[in-house]
C-alpha cells in the first residue's frame, strides 16, 4: 500500500518544474493527480499514466 492511496492530488502547474516534480511524486505515492497548466500537452504528460 502506498502512503497516497485513496487520496486526490490536484495540482496546478503541472508542466514543469515544481508542480510536474509534485505531480510525478504524487502519482508515484499511489495519489491519482488532477493537474493542469497553460501548456496542455505537457501538463498531460505529467499526470497521464504511461503504462
Amino acid at each position: 500500500m502506498n502512503r497516497l492511496d485513496g487520496k486526490v492530488a490536484p495540482i496546478s502547474g503541472t508542466a514543469r518544474g515544481q508542480g510536474r516534480a509534485a505531480a510525478l511524486r504524487f502519482a508515484a505515492e499511489g495519489a491519482p493527480v488532477v493537474g493542469g497548466d497553460l501548456l496542455r500537452e505537457e501538463a498531460l504528460a505529467a499526470t497521464w499514466p504511461t503504462g
